[in-house]
């Protein structure tokens, strides 16, 4: 499985925007979305999911009182957790030719 990611929901308009950290001359190979943090291990899959492109709606998680956190995993193993702010609406990933993965939430 190339990423898991989450989405929440939001009553004002967003800009979507990347959500895991550039690391120069580390690509972004996979991600996990978790309902809660990591260490609860409540992973999410998508909601949409292609060969190239898919997306999570997490609004309900949001709506129960919980939070969404991403893991960010690079080409050289390192991961980076990222806490999406509470009116995030939806994420969208996209793996490019080179492999490279992009994930934007709004």
């Amino acid at each position: 499985m190339l990423l898991t990611s989450l989405v929440a929901c939001s009553a004002v308009p967003a800009v979507s925007a990347e959500v895991c950290p550039v690391r120069a001359g580390q690509p972004l190979r996979f991600v996990d979305v978790f309902d809660g943090k990591p260490e609860e291990m409540a992973t999410l899959v998508p909601d949409e999911t292609g060969k190239s492109s898919g997306h999570w709606s997490l609004g309900y998680i949001y709506e129960a009182g919980r939070t969404v956190t991403v893991r960010c995993k690079y080409a050289d193993g390192q991961t980076s957790d990222v806490a999406l702010p509470a009116k995030t609406a939806r994420c969208d990933y996209k793996i490019n030719a080179n492999k490279t993965l992009a994930l934007n939430c709004n």
